[in-house]
């Protein structure tokens, strides 16, 4: 059986940066016990330009195949990097420092309700530094790996029910009320 839409999908994989350079850096590895699994033509999580490169292949098919930074992440965007007020990290009045820390990824709402994630990159006494570039944007992408399963999706894996956006995994719909009560909510 080949990948195709509506199709469940099983690859594992070692995915590297820098792909093109003297050096690449291994980023992530799908494994046996942790592969990358998806319906085919329904997960939105994946980039369309790597879809264009597995459609086709069969069960125990190998792959080995880059990705520009245009095709994947696209090129940084030092727009992205952001001041922000310290404010909006408060938590019953007192700033959020087990979550807001150099390093960290934080988990942040835009003006329209979409769940986007931050860097930290600095915290100083009134502003808070977030980079909302991809991680991987401005790289080359390297994918070797290989196609363990395919099959026909389920109905369930077909129309997945989508949860509050905030990753704690629940459906409350937007995230907000019903959020804060399970997992850290949003900022």
């Amino acid at each position: 059986m080949e990948i195709k839409p509506g199709k469940f999908v099983v690859l594992t994989y070692d995915l590297y940066a820098g792909a093109g350079e003297p050096e690449e850096t291994l980023m992530m590895r799908a494994t046996d016990e942790m592969p990358d699994q998806f319906v085919f033509g329904v997960d939105q999580n994946i980039l369309p330009s790597m879809l264009k490169r597995l459609e086709g292949l069969k069960q125990g098919d190998k792959f080995d195949f880059v990705l520009s930074c245009e095709e994947a992440f696209g090129e940084r965007n030092e727009e992205h990097v952001m001041e922000l007020d310290k404010e909006i990290f408060m938590v019953d009045g007192k700033f959020d420092d087990q979550t807001v820390f150099e390093g960290n990824t934080v988990p942040m709402m835009t003006s329209e309700g979409y769940r986007i994630n931050g860097s930290v990159l600095k915290v100083t006494d009134d502003k808070v530094l977030m980079d909302f570039n991809h991680p991987l944007a401005g790289e080359n992408l390297h994918y070797v790996g290989m196609v363990k399963l395919v099959r026909d999706a389920t109905e369930e894996e077909l129309h997945p029910r989508h949860s509050c956006g905030c990753g704690c995994g629940h459906d409350h719909g937007s995230c907000g009320d019903g959020c804060g009560d399970c997992c850290d909510g949003c900022h």
